[in-house]
Order: structure tokens, then C-alpha cells, then sequence
């Protein structure tokens, strides 16, 4: 199988979960690490527009918009973003771009489409990028093109985001693994990496352990390139 197959089997599979509300992996509260680290993380800047790919229809969007800040999003699953608008009880403007539609609100605009076919255009002015669950959504190969993509189109981004990182060999993604190592290999040369928090939270994720996992790590990790 080509890695262009394999992208869009995968891609196929997130517009069926999201079709037939298989949607275990989303939260219903806000992300309490962003609660906790972005007001540090900002200091006395709330302005600026933060883009969250692979957004879902995370309740993080709406804790951003009452912040102050601007949104870009992107989400491959129109449900989701009709859903996401929905909970920010907003009707949207709805447009075209280049890879679909584009949903828009009071300083929000969600692209629906897969976030590699982004250019410059959709992410002019982004300051911040917020990956909750981005990377760890992506196998390996689509990941490498995907952190290489933001490097290219958001060079000067400052990002947070957060990983899961397992027993490859116990169990498969996704959610998929994703190592500090790997983060470092990808951003080390153009950012200042730090990993900010580093928890084993598997006997919070049931699920997890039926997998035969003995360990399951979060961490966060927040970049400024130099």
C-alpha cells in the first residue's frame, strides 16, 4: 500500500466515526493542562490567533474565543464542524476553498478538509498552533509531513501541544505514540523544545490498559522558534 492510500483509508475512517458518532476521543471539558499552562504561557499577551488542527469539536476553541483570541481550525469531518458550531451557538458563514468548505464565525474560521492541502493563504497570521491531538492522529509517515508542512507555512508559530507515548509493540494507534525523541528530531533545529509535563495516566484510561498496556505517558511540550 502507497502512503497516499494509506492517507486517504485513514482519512476515510475519521468520516466514518464521526458519521456514526463513534467519537470516544472526544472530551467533554476543556483540556485541564491548557487551563493551567496557556494563561502562563500568554503572560499579558490574551491577542493573537491560534491555529488548532485536526480540531474536532473541542470545547478548547471556545475557552480560546473568550480569551481573546482569534481562531483558524481545521477539521476533515463537516459533521464535527457543524457540531462545533453548534455548541459556540453560531451560525456560520460557509464558503469554498480549495480543499472544500470553509465555516466562519465571530473571529473563527474552520477549513473542512484534510490540513495537509493548507497553504500559507489559510494560515496567514497564525501566532500560536495547538495540537492536542493532531500528531498523535497521524501514523508516522503522515506526521513527518505534517510537522514539516507547519515549519514551512508557520515558521515563526509558537506551539503547544501535547502527545501520548506507549508500547508500540503491546498495541497499535490510533491514538498513535508519539516519543520526545521524535518531537526533537522534527523541530530541534528551527525551536526552543521544552517538554513542560511528562504523567503515566494509565489507571485514568481503562481502555488503554485492556490493550495490555502497563504504561501510558501525556506530556506537554511547548516550542518558540529561535
Amino acid at each position: 500500500m502507497d502512503e497516499q492510500t494509506h492517507h486517504d483509508q485513514l482519512n476515510s475512517q475519521w468520516h466514518s466515526r464521526w458519521q456514526k458518532n463513534e467519537i470516544g476521543f472526544h472530551v467533554s471539558d476543556v483540556q485541564p493542562w491548557l487551563i493551567s499552562h496557556w494563561p502562563l504561557f500568554m503572560g499579558q499577551n490574551s491577542s493573537g490567533c491560534v491555529f488548532v488542527p485536526l480540531c474536532g469539536k473541542t470545547l478548547d476553541i471556545e475557552y480560546f474565543l473568550i480569551k481573546g483570541q482569534k481562531v483558524i481550525a481545521c477539521e476533515l469531518s463537516e459533521v464535527a464542524v457543524q457540531q462545533l458550531f453548534e455548541q459556540l451557538g453560531m451560525t456560520p458563514d460557509i464558503k469554498k476553498w480549495a480543499g472544500g468548505l470553509v465555516y466562519s464565525g465571530t473571529h473563527i474560521t474552520v477549513y473542512v478538509g484534510d490540513v495537509l492541502v493548507m497553504s500559507e493563504q489559510e494560515l496567514l497570521g497564525v501566532d500560536y498552533i495547538y495540537d492536542r491531538a493532531a500528531l498523535i492522529a497521524l501514523p508516522k509517515e503522515t506526521r513527518c509531513l505534517y510537522m514539516a508542512q507547519l515549519k514551512t507555512l508557520c515558521p515563526k508559530a509558537k506551539q503547544f501541544i501535547i502527545t501520548l507515548d506507549y508500547d508500540q509493540s503491546v498495541t497499535e494507534g490510533p491514538p498513535f505514540a508519539v516519543s520526545e525523541q521524535e518531537i526533537h528530531e522534527h523541530y530541534a533545529g528551527s525551536f526552543n523544545v521544552k517538554r513542560i509535563l511528562h504523567e503515566d495516566i494509565i489507571e485514568d484510561e481503562p481502555r488503554f490498559k485492556k490493550r495490555g498496556l502497563l504504561s501510558l505517558h501525556e506530556s506537554l511540550y511547548w516550542l518558540e522558534p529561535f
